[in-house]
């Protein structure tokens, strides 16, 4: 019989407890995801927004006002052909307005009676020659039609100067400088930093004269070098002294006895007849104001002014008569690769496949009846340039194509424009260097010097042939010589069927020499002197085109559909062949639109002097083509205008 035991209740489980229930707290995650997620909407919508809003579509059109006053100002520079850009912040984006913009806007405003002058602010830094020299000319011819012309210049240079020296009157605040200094050259050689690390380098050039890798090989220019440099700075020197003694009513000694200082206050300039007067550029447009209104009694009146991007779109009536003729205006700027580009906002290189894409666009439109191939290249690769020149022959026998030489086109640069019907380059223009270079480091003296011993096995004699860690053979050297040879045969066998000479008398015009545009005429390289107004006039001759009618303007590479670009961007719409590296390209691209952002090598680049920029950037180039192309036609030097 079992004793009666009453139950004690089951202790509730640790933690809890009988107070009053709490309440539960799940909404606080919920909330925060919520939140995250409608200002990633709102970040998003405001991006989107901005894309939208900064997509330049259809450019508005700007009204002129009367008694407006036409801005020249180059300080993002002056490129020949101005790319696409997906994002426009403003009138010119990141570069200033292209070549045919300014030269446009100068003859338009010549006869426009809104316009009264034209006011040029001197900025922008490392414009060539012969792109200065034709704006010079039109301003030139712009100041024929009575209108005034004001320069301002607060710190500037040579070549600002050349451009102001057209001025009725130069203006400078008294705090400004301008360098002025005689023309000259320099670049760095590199010799006795290879010798110390052990590098030599074997270079085969064709000829003397063709000296691009100099700076590699050598401790100075030889004397081939020496000689066409100076030819080249003494035309520069001739055309800025004579320009400078025109413009300013001077003798053209005294102008090259005041180089000879090289940098000048404003008090110097006034007092040798360099400029007229000392201004801020806010006093100098009220008193360019008031001449165009006396009567006004404002304090600080505002000058009407429109730009050159501006004035392009404004509703101004052309004056000459139309004709249904038409002239493509195909660009070729930068070095030469072979290939094609995959970044459609990047017009800052020559890739024979996209060139011949245009070239082929121009061939194929109705309202095209010639084709202007406007070149501004040092040259690059041989095989590039071949296949562009190729291709203009097979163009020709469709449409008339000629060519129009901007600042360079030397080297490859030539050889594709020797293909053309006629060639036509400036005075100035740096072109010839009909030559090859072909040149290649070895690292094997870096190897001894680092104790690294080389061993091989091989099963024939060629395994080792110019091995960079191994000393290259004499046999070595001289196939490596014999492959630069038959091209630089050919060269200047083309080079002769053009130009309708005997091989020999070609080849000592060739050798690798540069020329300026007026010697290059006066050996018979090119048939005619003159800038890219005078190109397009020429080819209006061979259409049946007066020069004082208008004709259609098409211009190549054609502008990109920015929507189709933004789709892009995120694998959406129609692409072309490698449209993953195309796509990355346009993403780099946006995304430098948007920060700005450079990289360090960038801003130690921008902070050299001009010429010294210019030579590094001309050895990269030499050093990037010559990774992945076998032999180079490549100008051997850029030469400065500063």
């Amino acid at each position: 019989m079992q004793d009666n035991q009453t139950s004690s209740p089951i202790p509730p489980p640790p933690g809890v407890g009988y107070g009053p229930r709490r309440r539960s707290r799940w909404w606080i995650p919920v909330a925060v995801i919520g939140g995250l997620i409608v200002i990633m909407i709102v970040m998003f919508g405001l991006f989107m927004n901005m894309i939208v809003s900064s997509i330049d579509t259809e450019p508005k059109t700007v009204d002129v006002r009367d008694k407006s006053v036409l801005i020249l100002d180059l300080s993002g520079g002056l490129p020949e052909y101005k790319p696409q850009m997906v994002f426009n912040f403003g009138d010119d984006g990141p570069s200033g307005p292209s070549l045919l913009d300014v030269l446009d806007a100068l003859r338009k405003a010549k006869t426009d009676d809104k316009i009264k002058g034209l006011y040029f602010r001197a900025g922008g830094m490392g414009i060539g020659m012969a792109k200065l020299a034709e704006v010079r000319q039109a301003i030139v011819d712009f100041k024929t039609s009575g209108k005034f012309v004001y320069a301002f210049i607060d710190a500037g240079t040579k070549s600002h100067y050349y451009l102001a020296s057209t001025a009725d009157s130069i203006y400078m605040p008294q705090e400004g400088m301008l360098e002025f200094n005689a023309f000259g050259a320099s670049a760095p050689f590199m010799k006795g930093l290879f010798d110390k690390i052990g590098v030599t380098w074997h270079v085969e050039q064709f000829e003397e004269y063709k000296s691009a890798a100099e700076t590699m090989s050598r401790d100075k220019w030889s004397e081939p070098a020496k000689e066409e440099i100076r030819a080249l700075i003494a035309q520069r020197s001739d055309m800025f002294i004579n320009a400078v003694a025109t413009g300013r009513k001077l003798d053209a000694a005294v102008v090259r006895s005041l180089l000879d200082v090289g940098m000048y206050v404003p008090d110097s300039l006034k007092k040798y007849g360099l400029i007229d007067g000392f201004a801020r550029e806010a006093e100098l447009k009220e008193r360019i104001h008031m001449r165009l209104n006396p009567d006004d009694s404002t304090d600080h009146p505002s000058l009407r002014t429109v730009t050159i991007s501006q004035y392009m779109r404004s509703k101004v009536k052309s004056k000459e008569e139309t004709s249904d003729m038409g002239i493509a205006i195909v660009y070729a700027s930068g070095p030469i690769s072979s290939g094609k580009n995959t970044n459609p906002f990047d017009a800052s290189g020559i890739y024979s496949k996209t060139l011949i894409r245009d070239l082929r666009a121009a061939r194929d439109d109705d309202d095209v009846d010639a084709i202007i191939l406007r070149i501004d290249s040092p040259g690059g690769s041989a095989y590039g340039s071949d296949e562009i020149w190729a291709e203009i022959l097979e163009i020709r026998k469709t449409k008339p194509v000629y060519a129009s030489m901007s600042d360079v086109a030397a080297s490859g640069g030539y050889y594709i424009a020797m293909a053309c019907d006629t060639i036509v380059a400036h005075p100035s223009t740096i072109t010839g260097s009909i030559g090859v270079i072909m040149a290649i480091p070895n690292f094997s003296g870096t190897m001894s010097k680092l104790g690294v011993t080389m061993d091989t096995v091989s099963f024939g004699k060629s395994s080792n042939f110019l091995n960079p860690l191994m000393p290259s053979t004499d046999a070595d050297k001289k196939q490596f010589r014999s492959l630069g040879e038959g091209i630089y045969r050919r060269f200047v066998q083309k080079v002769a069927d053009s130009r309708k000479m005997d091989y020999e008398a070609t080849r000592l015009l060739a050798r690798g020499r540069v020329w300026t545009g007026q010697a290059a005429k006066d050996a018979g390289l090119v048939d005619v002197n003159g800038g890219l107004i005078d190109a397009i006039n020429l080819v209006k001759k061979r259409i049946g085109v007066s020069e004082d009618s208008k004709v259609h303007l098409s211009l190549y590479p054609e502008r990109v559909d920015n929507i189709s670009a933004i789709l892009r961007i995120f694998g959406l719409g129609d692409e072309d062949d490698d449209n993953t590296e195309a796509r990355t390209a346009v993403a780099k691209h946006v995304m430098a639109s948007i920060t700005g952002s450079e990289t360090s090598t960038q801003q130690l680049l921008k902070s050299l002097p001009i010429g010294l920029r210019q030579q590094v950037r001309h050895a990269a180039t030499l050093a990037e083509i010559g990774l992945t192309e076998h032999s180079m036609v490549m100008l051997p030097m850029m030469v400065p205008v500063e």
